[in-house]
């Protein structure tokens, strides 16, 4: 170990340069940057929902749309001056980039026929506008017609909405363009509401949602980082008060965030929302290991030149910095058994930070540290060790009063963790207030259409989509659909013939069914296929050979227990009553984004265990002691029942940004736990297995440290905590609560352990000092004295 360190010192300037070009090797990978901030980054290539949800958009068309709702301040959306406003909103809608339909009320195809001929108009054209009594008997029609209610127009027809359908992909939303078109979508409605005072819009779809994140998390990063530096280090140097700790530790993190966003570019890792925060927990784990490095530096400089103070340092902390970044490095590793995509490049590129900060801190740092003027500071240390000493006496005093203490703290913590519910929603990704949220939330009041069902039908064969059989079918499922409560409309192809058979029989509600007749039916279908507009044909519902057609079912906002439930629900029914070939299962991003939570929590579940497993093992093995490999699983495994804890008493949802922040706070929590033990081993050691001497000694050398390096780790992620990303708030949070309760689990709950524990070690001690005496027929001193007089080897 000393002759290793020695090199670091030597050699500094040497490995310094060496790291520096490793950095600037690390930064040109940032050319290669990606960021996707859609919900569609959470679903990996393999999932094979994903990839039915994939092949639906191959077929009907990208299932990206903007949702407007045009709504009258007073009186209804069908009367004649709020029609025109809808009617223009319809039509200049049709100018905005990448729309490739719109679907309104002014312009739903309205089918009727005279002499057996078979009529196709807009629903309210000019015509229809201007007659009154065309008028009154359309709008009667609108608000009773299943189709149209609750799809183009609310139930009180104060509210109607334009949906524009859109080509975009999701590269070119990504690239920018996504943006541009949301400015342009906006700028339409704005212009719309300019000219017509008595309407007022609101705006909803999943491309709002996407750009919407990706904006925010930009304005995050820019905010949230420097925010975060200004108050870790400020933190930083109170505690230190040494402005070249600050510097140094400022660069070193710099450094680890760089690199490890630049060698995960070259890498091809995309970022996320969520992988991005990779960024801020690469800047934690390096100013960690600085806090350490630096508090032992400037306590051994007030009797130690700074050359031999930073080698002492280096010696003191290496190992238990090495074991540190070993575990921090499985935690997040351990992430990759995830199947959020995001949560894997979040733990791969962490890891790649973590392994960064730690090279650094013995690369960079040596040489920093001789470069700048660092001066001791006597006066803090004295301060702190004087409270970490009167805690380790109160520790000692009342060892078994504080165990009870934490047992039932504990205890009540861990009741509460378990009392979250396991609940998100695509929708809710960003704080209120935010236009998006607050549109959103208009928009599910007066339509309840936010999330949408997705229903691919097999007819079994070319041209079967007239098959009556088939038709029948799928209005029976669209009518059971209609019946539940939690339903606001349903879109089928088969109303679209119930329609038909009905408009050819000179509206006569009688015949609002599905004809017996294949051939009629196909019949009516070209005469009305014949008569669409451009734009407006049935491509959206009907396959191009006739094999298949898509049914829409709209409802509102569902939590993740609610959405499954239905899903599984309308599952079961089309099991019992569909024919095999005409059932199949939901395809929506939200039902998908629903079972990944659940998925992504069973993952994390999984993934912490194998860690702690793993991380145990390390301990065991560096510590070289079962006794201590046992002990530490408490402090390390209850804080984040803590976090959950809070988390109830605070919100009790736990969402998809939730689910893996056991497996990322997991390798982070154990770092104070390796410290402590480390010294603490060291220091029962020196003082011949006395444990209240060794806690003491323990505290006073890594009490500061750990004290430290949680204040400046709970600030950072406090900042995170503010995100306007609900997924980063949240994860922000818990981590800061959970490194709160890591802290106070590793000051007060393990040094009672061992203190309990290691009661007799002084004893044994003793006799395996006598029987060592006895076997070589050596003078034995008086244990007692000997240890009585022992001095620490090492503070």
């Amino acid at each position: 170990m000393g002759t290793f360190i020695s090199i670091l010192i030597r050699f500094r300037w040497l490995l310094f340069v060496a790291s520096l070009a490793l950095l600037v090797f690390s930064a040109a990978g940032l050319r290669h940057f990606t960021f996707d901030g859609s919900p569609r980054a959470f679903f990996s290539d393999g999932d094979p929902e994903y990839e039915r949800f994939e092949a639906m958009e191959e077929t009907y068309g990208s299932d990206y749309r903007i949702f407007f709702m045009l709504s009258a301040t007073e009186g209804s959306m069908m009367d004649p001056e709020n029609l025109r406003a809808l009617q223009q909103m319809t039509e200049k809608a049709w100018e905005l980039p990448y729309a490739r339909r719109v679907d309104s009320l002014s312009n739903y195809q309205y089918t009727y026929s005279h002499d057996d001929e078979l009529f196709v108009e807009d629903f309210f054209g000019d015509s229809v506008v201007n007659d009154p009594d065309t008028l009154a008997e359309r709008q009667k029609v609108a608000l009773n017609d299943p189709a149209i209610t609750q799809r183009l127009v609310s139930a009180d027809g104060k509210h109607a909405a334009v949906i524009i359908a859109l080509t975009i992909t999701n590269e070119q939303l990504l690239s920018g363009e996504g943006l541009a078109l949301v400015k342009q979508a906006y700028g339409l409605a704005d212009s719309i509401k300019a000219q017509y005072p008595n309407i007022t819009t609101a705006a909803t779809s999943s491309l709002l949602s996407t750009v919407y994140n990706m904006e925010v998390a930009a304005s995050d990063m820019s905010l949230m980082i420097p925010v975060m530096f200004g108050l870790m280090f400020l933190i930083l140097g109170l505690l230190l008060r040494s402005f070249w700790s600050v510097v140094v530790a400022l660069f070193i993190a710099i450094a680890s965030s760089l690199g490890a966003i630049g060698f995960a570019s070259w890498l091809g890792l995309t970022f996320s929302v969520v992988s991005i925060n990779a960024v801020i927990i690469s800047i934690i784990v390096a100013v960690a290991h600085c806090i350490h490095i630096f508090t032992q530096l400037l306590k051994d400089m007030q009797t130690l030149n700074k050359k031999e103070a930073l080698a002492n340092s280096l010696r003191v902390n290496f190992f238990a910095v090495s074991v540190t970044t070993l575990t921090t490095l499985i935690g997040f590793l351990s992430l990759n058994t995830n199947d959020l995509p995001p949560a894997v490049t979040l733990g791969n590129v962490s890891a790649i930070g973590a392994v960064l900060a730690w090279l650094f801190s013995l690369t960079l740092l040596p040489a920093l540290v001789t470069l700048f003027p660092f001066k001791p500071t006597q006066s803090r240390e004295l301060l702190i060790d004087r409270v970490m000493d009167k805690l380790a006496l109160f520790l000692i005093k009342r060892k078994y009063a504080v165990l009870l203490f934490m047992i039932a703290l504990s205890a009540i913590m861990i009741t509460l963790s378990f009392r979250n519910d396991l609940n998100d929603n695509l929708v809710e990704t960003l704080h209120e207030p935010h236009i998006f949220r607050s549109d959103t939330a208009l928009i599910d009041k007066h339509f309840g259409a936010v999330y949408i069902y997705s229903y691919n039908l097999d007819a079994d064969g070319e041209n079967n989509a007239v098959d009556p059989d088939y038709l029948k079918n799928m209005d029976k499922f669209a009518t059971y659909l209609r019946a539940q409560p939690e339903v606001s409309s349903v879109h089928a192809f088969s109303d679209v013939i119930k329609r038909l058979n009905k408009s050819m029989h000179n509206d006569d509600p009688a015949y609002y069914s599905i004809p017996d007749d294949r051939e009629l039916i196909a019949q009516y279908l070209l005469l009305y296929e014949m008569s669409l507009p451009f734009g407006l044909d049935l491509n959206e519902q009907l396959t191009p050979d006739r094999s298949h057609t898509l049914m829409t079912v709209s409802m509102p906002v569902l939590d993740t227990k609610t959405d499954i439930e239905l899903d599984q629900r309308f599952w079961a029914w089309q099991k019992e009553n569909l024919p095999p070939h005409m059932q199949d299962r939901n395809i929506a991003i939200a039902t998908i984004w629903s079972y990944l939570t659940i998925h992504s929590l069973t993952n994390s579940l999984q993934g912490s265990a194998t860690a702690l497993v793993l991380i145990s093992f390390v301990m065991l093995l560096m510590l070289r002691s079962l006794r201590y490999g046992v002990i530490s699983l408490a402090p390390n495994i209850i804080p984040a029942m803590f976090g959950f804890g809070v988390w109830y008493l605070y919100s009790g949802r736990v969402g998809l940004g939730l689910t893996c922040v056991t497996i990322i706070t997991i390798g982070i929590v154990v770092d104070d736990t390796v410290h402590f033990l480390v010294k603490y081993q060291k220091a029962l050691k020196d003082f011949k297995g006395d444990a209240e001497l060794a806690i003491r000694a323990t505290f006073k050398q890594v009490g500061p440290a750990l004290f430290v390096t949680t204040a400046v780790l709970a600030a950072g992620f406090g900042v995170l905590g503010l995100s306007q990303i609900i997924i980063n708030s949240a994860l922000g949070q818990v981590t800061a609560v959970i490194l709160l309760a890591a802290f106070l689990l590793d000051i007060l709950l393990l040094p009672v352990l061992l203190l309990i524990f290691d009661r007799n070690r002084k004893q044994q001690y003793a006799e395996q000092i006598t029987a060592a005496l006895k076997a070589t027929d050596t003078h034995q001193p008086d244990p007692e004295a000997t240890i009585n007089s022992a001095e620490p080897a090492s503070q």
